[in-house]
């Protein structure tokens, strides 16, 4: 099986995801997004990764060593070292609802509120994700469609995802999405895609 859609995302939250230190992802949209909001078109994807906005002071202490400041925002290349699978989206629009997961990611408290409070009107996207990680890295070219403040982007050629294992166990990847869902039960559900 191979994938051609990439999501773009900081580099140390796809660290994270593809370590098992974190499930989830939370979008709220770009300026290059369609109608300026964060949409979810694709259930399976690459993770694309970026510096873009990224800062070490957005993360917790204990992860700001994942931002590498030598790392020149216009690369030329990205590695593609992991792939995710959409299981549970869920609204929330209330910074202290995440004060519930806080030990769950590795942002900053101020990451969280900001993300939170840009365009209040609008909740955020908590995206829980399986994601696991490619056999072998794959480099290829930046291409100049890639660039931008833009949440999705196409990959040509498509990567090849078999023998891909997961980022954390099974049991253990349940039991942790199952805290989530508890720990913001009062956060509306979205349905996820069909594969």
């Amino acid at each position: 099986m191979q994938l051609n859609i990439a999501l773009k995302e900081w580099s140390a939250t796809i660290h994270a995801l593809a370590s098992g230190d974190q499930l989830f992802l939370l979008r709220k949209g770009g300026i290059r997004e369609t109608n300026r909001r964060f949409e979810l078109p694709h259930r399976r994807f690459l993770l694309y990764s970026t510096h873009f906005h990224e800062a070490d002071l957005l993360l917790k202490p204990k992860f700001q060593h994942l931002v590498d400041s030598t790392d020149s925002v216009a690369r030329e290349t990205v590695v593609f070292k992991a792939f995710a699978e959409v299981a549970d989206v869920l609204s929330v629009n209330d910074a202290d609802a995440l004060d519930a997961l806080s030990e769950l990611h590795i942002w900053s408290d101020e990451f969280v509120t900001k993300r939170i409070a840009w365009k209040p009107r609008h909740a955020a996207d908590l995206i829980v994700l399986k994601t696991y990680t490619l056999p072998t890295p794959v480099r290829m070219p930046v291409e100049p469609h890639h660039k931008g403040c833009k949440s999705w982007v196409e990959i040509d050629p498509s990567i090849e995802i078999a023998g891909s294992k997961p980022a954390i166990p099974e049991p253990e990847w349940v039991d942790r999405a199952q805290r989530i869902r508890l720990l913001l039960s009062g956060s509306s559900a979205k349905p996820v895609l069909a594969a």
